[in-house]
Formats: structure tokens, sequence, C-alpha cells
């Protein structure tokens, strides 16, 4: 509840990558606040329902629930609510989502949605409906149209992107790079013994790893960014490696020590896709040129 005088202005949504679509619902329900001298509360969902309700098809998540409340507060949210959604919540009726959510945790004044959310056990609630029970418990309620291409602002365009090695295009969707974190654990060291150690990321929490291939990115550890050359997959030049994995090499540092440590790794490019080489020679021939390309794409996207 929040104990604020101030009106309280709620904008509710997954919010799954804080992507353009999302900052645009923002900056409206930001100005709506300002101009009632108005809080403005966003509440989202962990996990997404999607996830919840269907996780064998939920590809994964763009943003944690840390990161993702990070982007909303940088985009002038000045609370998030962070609405655990369980088996309770899934069979709440739209009235009592409104009555038990919307006034009772958010003590919402003006509900701000867009035109295609829903709410309530089996997604029966829509915006109409949004509108006959705010007359019932006396809110008021916004619809944000959207401008431009609605088809883009979607966080499953992006996801979908993503799992197609289009990095480049879901980043554009997106605002930034798409980013997943995780723990650098030990790994064959097989990069080590060949000239190439790698970074090898236990991924966290169910983020999106985008296809099998070579990436440009930057590795952040302790709030400094250093170029890397990205490899996802098995690696099938060699054929003892069965589980997929997200390996980062640090272009031109050493002495770097990460294990143990929880990284950020933010993809910029994709290089090319995952290979099967002859042997050593031609695996080590192509990573050169995979790192000359990754530093040139770095190079470019930091200028």
């Amino acid at each position: 509840m929040n104990s604020s005088t101030a009106p309280v202005v709620v904008t509710i949504g997954v919010f799954d990558g804080v992507h353009a679509g999302h900052r645009q619902v923002l900056g409206i329900a930001k100005s709506i606040a300002s101009s009632i001298n108005g809080t403005l509360t966003a509440a989202t969902f962990d996990p997404p329902p999607k996830a919840f309700l269907r996780s064998e098809s939920f590809a994964g998540l763009l943003t944690l629930p840390e990161r993702r409340a990070g982007l909303l507060m940088e985009n002038g949210v000045d609370h998030v609510e962070t609405l655990k959604f369980d088996d309770a919540m899934a069979h709440m009726s739209s009235d009592e989502f409104v009555e038990e959510i919307l006034m009772g945790a958010l003590n919402a004044q003006v509900v701000i949605v867009g035109r295609n959310f829903r709410f309530g056990h089996g997604a029966s609630g829509t915006v109409e409906t949004l509108q006959e029970l705010a007359k019932k418990f006396g809110f008021e309620v916004r619809i944000v149209d959207l401008v431009g291409d609605a088809n883009a602002w979607s966080s499953t365009r992006i996801r979908n992107a993503i799992l197609k090695g289009h990095i480049e295009g879901a980043n554009g969707l997106l605002g930034r790079a798409h980013r997943i974190s995780g723990e650098v654990v030990h790994g064959d060291h097989r990069g080590r013994e060949i000239g190439y150690p790698t970074a090898n990321i236990d991924v966290r929490g169910g983020l999106l790893i985008p296809a099998d291939g070579v990436y440009s990115g930057l590795l952040w550890i302790d709030g400094k960014s250093h170029m890397s050359a990205i490899s996802i997959g098995t690696n099938p030049t060699f054929n003892d490696v069965t589980n997929r994995r997200v390996e980062a090499y640090v272009i031109g540092e050493s002495g770097l020590d990460l294990y143990g440590k929880i990284v950020d790794l933010d993809f910029v490019s994709h290089i090319r896709d995952m290979e099967s080489f002859s042997g050593i020679p031609e695996l080590l021939e192509a990573m050169d040129r995979d790192v000359a390309k990754a530093q040139a794409d770095l190079e470019k996207y930091l200028s």
C-alpha cells in the first residue's frame, strides 16, 4: 500500500524487456501522473503469466525482475511493485483482481494500460471490463494507444529475433543490447590450452539465450565493460561437449580473474553460425577471424 497522500497512478503489465513500446506507455503515464501531482507506480509480474501458465512454450526472459525494476525506474517510474504470479492470482476473477491488487495492494486512483491489456482468470478481463469495474470501485482508467508499428511493440517478436540469432534487430526493438547474466564457472579449460581462454557463464534464472553461433558483445564486471567474442553452442569440433555453453573471450586483455563472479553479457552483433571444423588449426583460423570481426563491430558500436 502506498502511504503517500499524492494520487497514485498505476501502470500495469509484464514489462519484460522494458522495450520501446513499454517506454512509450511509461512516458504517457509519467506525464499523466505529473499533471495531477501524482506518483507513478509500475506493477509487473514475476514470473510472467505466460511463463507460469504455459512454461513448456515460454522461450525465456528478456530481463530478470531486479533489472526490469531498474529499467522502469530509469524511465520515470517512482515505485515498482513486483507482483508474484502464482496459482492464487491465476484463479482470481476480474473483480477480485481489481479489488485485491489494484485497490488493495496498489491503492490505485488512476490506472493506465495498453489497448491489449488482459487480466483475471483465463485472461477474461479486457480494457472494457476494467472500465466497467472502475465505475464500481471508483478509480479512473486511461487507455494508451501506441503510435507506430504495433507489432514492433512486442516482447514475443523480440524473443523470436533473439532465438533466430537476429541480435541487431532485437536490439533495435529493445532500444539497447540484449543482456544475460550469470556466474563464471569452470569448464574444460580447452580454450586456455589453445590460446583463447574463455569465461564459461552459467546463465541465471531463465534468461533468454540467443541461437547457437558467434557474437560480439560486452562483458560487464564491477561496472566496467570488456570487449568480447562470445560463443554459444556445444562446439561441434569437439564431440565430447553435450551441453550448450555460453563462453566469452575477452579481447586484448589477460589476467582477469572471473571465476565465481557474476557478470553481465551484452550481445551486440551476430558474427556467424556455429560450425564444425576439421581440427584445431582450422578452428583457430576461424577464431582469429571472429575476434577481429568482433573487435571491429564493437569499436563501431562504442563510437
